[in-house]
């Protein structure tokens, strides 16, 4: 999974916070010859302190760019889906992925084998007290397949969505994802429903769906 780098203001004030931790480093070392090791011991231990905390956030904030921002529920997807007239178990799908500001808006339509569609998304909740400094946990809906009533296994292969995903389930399973104290949770989550008009909201930990309107 590619983490393209967008700076924004928490990103600045991130590197900022580096560079003075850096100074520290740097100044407890020249001061360590005039007032011994207290000092190195001091200024030195604080500077490193900060510049590791300040690294380790600034490398949360680069990993979550490629993932909408989860600031409580919201409406991520709409889905129109229709029984394909004439053929047993086809349905098709009248997609749009919703973005924001760094994530236009995708459309597309699909035909998928099943009688009921089902729609999953990547999701990265962060612990409150690192939402409290303006990361956002985050979200992105990866796949789209179908399902049979009968509980026959499809033929059809799942259809990958915002590109693959597969670094990000291959990285859970080494534990990169579960990064403490950052990062409470990553995982994925599906919703399954019937042919119909529907919008599909992500909350901080589950995607859902409602028929349009409600």
């Amino acid at each position: 999974m590619n983490f393209p780098v967008e700076f924004g203001f928490v990103q600045i004030g991130l590197i900022l916070l580096i560079v003075v931790a850096l100074v520290l480093l740097v100044s407890a070392l020249f001061m360590v010859r005039k007032v011994g090791l207290r000092v190195l011991i001091g200024r030195g231990a604080s500077g490193l302190v900060l510049l590791l905390a300040a690294v380790v956030l600034l490398w949360v904030a680069t990993l979550m760019q490629t993932f909408l921002g989860l600031t409580g529920e919201i409406k991520a997807a709409h889905v129109v889906a229709t029984p394909v007239a004439g053929q047993e178990h086809k349905i098709t799908v009248d997609l749009t992925l919703y973005g924001d500001d760094d994530h236009p808006d995708q459309r597309k339509t699909y035909e998928v084998e099943g009688d009921m569609w089902v729609l999953q998304a990547n999701i990265v909740e962060l612990e409150p007290w690192v939402n409290a400094l303006g990361f956002h946990s985050g979200y992105k809906v990866s796949r789209l397949y179908g399902q049979r009533l009968d509980g026959v296994a499809t033929k059809q292969n799942q259809i990958f969505l915002n590109g693959d995903d597969q670094d990000f389930f291959t990285d859970m399973r080494a534990g990169k994802w579960f990064t403490q104290p950052f990062v409470r949770s990553a995982y994925g989550n599906a919703v399954i429903a019937m042919p119909g008009d529907y919008d599909v909201y992500i909350s901080r930990d589950a995607i859902k769906t409602r028929e349009a309107g409600r």
